[in-house]
């Protein structure tokens, strides 16, 4: 079995790559994606196959049996899609085949893009406001009053300032000069 991590500071996307005959322990929080897998022979009483404890068996081909008129009949293996995803896992064992799983740490799934926290010095003096603004380019930034986000603002950039009242007053008073 060989893995390949790739992560940030609060979570992980890890690669595993798991063979025929070996088991992997998972957590049932995490999403585990098939982004690959290669198959041993196919027979009629044989299929390979992905067994999801928590989840259930997952074949790796279907097999059907045709009539070729120069050869008889013959099985023929149609493989499944890559990109099914499956939660609630607990062990993923392999079987004539071998796979990469993509594992996807409980922690990424659902987050929200980049956050920041804006802390006030503890020797600051004087009022503040929060100022929040948003762009579509990161470039001009329009205020934006505390309302429900809908989709059509989903592709729109957020930022909060802190500003010190008298900043302001005198950027404006500059600004009309």
């Amino acid at each position: 079995m060989s893995s390949l991590v790739f992560s940030s500071a609060s979570g992980a996307v890890e690669y595993v790559k798991v063979t025929s005959g070996e088991s992997l322990t998972t957590n049932p929080n995490d999403l585990i994606e098939l982004v690959g897998f290669t198959r041993g022979l196919d027979t009629q009483n044989f299929r390979p196959k992905i067994e999801f404890e928590g989840w259930g068996t997952y074949w790796l081909a279907s097999i059907s049996k045709v009539h070729d008129r120069n050869d008889g009949d013959v099985y023929v293996s149609t493989p499944v899609p890559i990109g099914d995803k499956f939660v609630g896992v607990t062990k993923v064992s392999i079987f004539g085949a071998s796979a990469t799983l993509k594992i996807t740490n409980a922690s990424e799934i659902n987050k929200v893009g980049p956050t920041s926290v804006l802390v006030l010095p503890e020797n600051a003096r004087g009022n503040y406001d929060l100022i929040v603004e948003a762009s579509s380019d990161s470039v001009t930034w329009t205020p934006f009053h505390s309302q429900a986000v809908q989709s059509i603002t989903a592709k729109r950039l957020f930022r909060v300032r802190i500003v010190h009242k008298g900043q302001e007053e005198a950027k404006a008073k500059a600004a009309k000069k």
